[in-house]
């Protein structure tokens, strides 16, 4: 259990046997410290030198033997310690360097970049793809199966607006659904949408357009669900064209 618990806070596995066995030992041998800690001399050696730069074990020489003790556990923060300023280190080097990053990737940004999700997994990791720069619209367009995904994904439906709505995302939308939404219920989730009626639009998954990014299409099959994530700012805004054609259609289905 100590050995898990000591590899939480950074230790390799052979890092924490050693350094309790050492522990353990008050003060020893290289020999006797790697029999106690199952691994062998030489292996003990590298380790111990580790974890004396860590700060965790001290040295003294005893004639011609060198015997090594563990310092205090309450030297492992500072383990911690380390970490935490790697990682913000780590964050500032991200953030720095970004701006290029991101220039070398546009570069080839009038390419389309297609990628091909299966499974309820895979959709819920297409929900999650993006979202980074899909949240800096302010709008998203969608043809959606609703009663589909509440039938068979009811969960991430809820999710997703949720997600949606607390980054302010306004959403228009046709649909099909067992009931239509109400004003109030469109207007808690920020959706402006029209119903068709499924009998005559059977559709069978979702195509979400993100303005300045790309689509994403959802195909729900009860047996095996798949998607497709085309990056395209150029088909968004022509898919958007498309999406405000149709939309006047489903306003003139619903006035008959």
């Amino acid at each position: 259990m100590l050995i898990k618990d000591l590899q939480k806070l950074g230790l390799s596995e052979k890092e924490a046997k050693v350094y309790l066995a050492a522990l353990e030992l008050a003060e020893e041998s290289v020999q006797n410290i790697a029999a106690k800690a199952g691994v062998n001399r030489p292996t003990a050696y590298v380790v111990l030198e580790k974890l004396i730069k860590f700060g965790l074990v001290s040295t003294r020489g005893d004639g011609k033997k060198t015997l090594f003790s563990a310092s205090d556990p309450r030297e492992l923060k500072h383990i911690i310690e380390k970490t935490e300023k790697d990682l913000q280190e780590q964050k500032e080097t991200l953030k720095q360097t970004m701006d290029q990053l991101e220039a070398i990737h546009n570069a080839h940004s009038t390419k389309p970049v297609v990628r091909y999700f299966e499974g309820v997994d895979g959709l819920e990791a297409m929900d999650r793809f993006g979202q980074d720069d899909t949240r800096k619209t302010d709008k998203f367009y969608s043809l959606s199966a609703i009663d589909l995904v509440e039938k068979f994904y009811p969960g991430r439906r809820k999710t997703g607006i949720q997600e949606r709505v607390k980054s302010n995302i306004k959403t228009q939308t046709i649909y099909t659904a067992e009931k239509e939404f109400t004003a109030s219920q469109n207007k808690l989730n920020l959706r402006e949408g029209i119903m068709v009626q499924r009998v005559k639009y059977p559709l069978n998954g979702t195509i979400k357009i993100i303005p300045n990014w790309g689509i994403k299409l959802y195909y729900f099959d009860e047996i095996k669900p798949y998607g497709v994530i085309i990056e395209s700012s150029h088909i968004a805004e022509n898919m958007i064209q498309l999406f405000k054609l149709a939309w006047i259609g489903a306003q003139q289905e619903k006035k008959k």
